[in-house]
């Protein structure tokens, strides 16, 4: 039997993004036949508090959870205390758990972790996988943390070139991320660069009628139109276009933002709406995975939105929940990026260009006001999600992935 050793900070019962997919990428290629390891941390999260057990054998997958610092990730000194404790844990853990010929696979998140991997598997002689969740320290960059002048940028650069030209396979969520990659490391063979999205639970999210939601009764949202952003309120998401978006249409008494989620942005999202009384803007937390197809459906039209400069760098895996719902997509988003060649190419939702709180405005106006069109595109959103991004699907590409000798 092949052994896979998945190696995450985050895993169940964190049910963020990470801890999700990684999740089901373990129990996907345990119920496959594969001898699945996971080794991982406590989560700390949206899950943070929940004290999972040290060891645990889950749905095949035998789980080792490491010992280490579960700070709050929304502030960076204990994130970042967080990332060095649990890389380091991970790290020693591995030297015990990782067998010769063992297939390891590692996520970009934390940062430190997938070359401390890479060290191991060397020694190890076990084939290295990098799965790239997001591109370090390139999504650094449009929040204007770094530059691309700089030492720091140009250091990180070159390592990173190392580890993706020493990977077995690099595993990405899009084409522009593919692109991405290949660009750092110039050298690398192209077909060691595998394109798997993340999936749609097209099972739990089903499409369901807006007034039977629990945010719609909770909020007497029946005859409203409701914009809805759902997911991760991080510094990279430009948010703050969409409450000024908001703002430009608050004349409009039935139209209404629902923003659900967490994360580092959110506090100032909250203290703009506050001190500009911008009347129309609803805040939720995160709801949990079994409340999720009905939030989602508490919508009439989803909005995605990145800052300039994010295409390649992240790609947000909650847009094929969101197509899973039959509703359609304002996306604003780099023409280049995956987002918007998914919404073109499948004819389920509108791009404008990021930072443009205008624009944003006037295409809801659109969807608003032609039902037929929004139908239409949401309909097709929901069989593209069944036929190209379900969990069967994109399962069926890591079985094949991990297959190869």
């Amino acid at each position: 039997m092949k052994r896979v050793c998945v190696i995450t900070e985050l895993y169940y019962p964190e049910q963020n993004a990470t801890g999700h997919f990684l999740t089901g990428i373990a129990e996907g290629l345990s119920e496959d036949a594969f001898s699945v390891t996971v080794l991982c941390g406590q989560p700390t999260y949206n899950q943070r508090g929940v004290t999972a057990p040290i060891k645990e054998k889950r749905k095949g997958v035998e789980i080792r959870r490491c010992r280490a610092t579960t700070f709050d990730s929304k502030n960076i000194a204990g994130r970042l205390l967080n990332f060095i404790t649990i890389s380091w844990s991970i790290t020693w853990q591995s030297l015990f758990r990782i067998r010769h010929m063992d297939k390891v696979l590692v996520v970009t998140n934390p940062p430190l972790l997938p070359f401390l991997i890479r060290i191991v598997c060397k020694l190890k002689r076990a084939k290295f996988f990098l799965l790239v969740h997001d591109v370090y320290p390139d999504v650094l960059i449009p929040l204007d943390i770094l530059k691309k002048s700089s030492f720091i940028y140009k250091s990180v650069s070159l390592l990173n070139r190392w580890l993706y030209n020493s990977a077995g396979k690099i595993i990405v969520l899009g084409r522009d991320m593919r692109d991405l990659v290949m660009e750092k490391a110039p050298n690398i063979e192209a077909n060691k660069v595998v394109i798997i999205p993340n999936w749609a639970d097209v099972e739990k999210i089903t499409q369901l009628p807006k007034k039977s939601c629990a945010l719609v009764k909770k909020h007497s949202l029946e005859n409203s139109f409701i914009v809805q952003y759902s997911g991760n309120h991080g510094r990279t998401h430009d948010l703050l276009s969409l409450v000024k978006a908001a703002e430009k249409l608050k004349m409009y008494k039935d139209i209404v933002f629902l923003f659900i989620g967490d994360g580092s942005g959110k506090k100032a999202l909250v203290e703009y709406v506050q001190k500009n009384q911008v009347p129309n803007i609803i805040f939720e937390d995160y709801v949990l995975q079994e409340e999720l197809s009905q939030a989602l459906n508490a919508s009439d039209l989803f909005i995605i939105s990145f800052k300039k400069g994010m295409a390649g760098i992240s790609v947000p895996s909650r847009m094929y929940n969101l197509m899973a719902t039959a509703r359609p997509i304002l996306a604003s988003v780099g023409k280049d990026s995956e987002v918007a060649q998914v919404v073109m190419e499948e004819l389920i939702g509108l791009i404008v260009e990021p930072c443009s709180p205008q624009k944003l405005a006037e295409q809801i106006l659109a969807f608003k006001q032609d039902k037929e069109m929004a139908k239409t595109m949401g309909a097709r959103a929901r069989q593209c999600s069944i036929e190209k991004y379900s969990y069967s699907v994109i399962k069926e590409k890591y079985r094949l992935l991990f297959s190869e000798d």
